[in-house]
């Protein structure tokens, strides 16, 4: 479909600007330059019209792989808080020990 629509889009202006060179008629340059101008804009417009959903998932793609992060990043928090906790309860345990064994 892509291959037929660049064969017509392209094809049709450069047939109309060899029959104008060849009966030289201004009818002919004129319709293939309008024709022409038009498949530029058509095909810019499909091709916006494509980009559009790709860009859009795009962007909730990045959005859900913030939210994930953010999510780690909070799990990271609470993993180091946690060991804190037991470090100060591990040199709670060594000083005990230390007390211990001093006497």
């Amino acid at each position: 479909m892509l291959a037929s629509s660049l064969i017509i889009g392209a094809g049709v202006p450069v047939a109309l600007f060899y029959i104008a060179y060849k009966t030289a008629s201004w009818v002919f340059l004129a319709a293939a330059a309008l024709l022409g101008a038009l498949a530029i804009f058509w095909g810019a417009v499909m091709a916006l019209a494509a980009f559009v959903p790709i860009l859009d998932y795009v962007d909730a793609l990045a959005e859900e792989r913030g939210s994930r992060l953010n999510a780690y990043r909070a799990l990271a928090r609470s993993l180091l808080e946690e060991l804190d906790e037991v470090n100060a309860v591990l040199k709670e345990i060594r000083d005990e020990l230390k007390r211990l064994g001093e006497t």
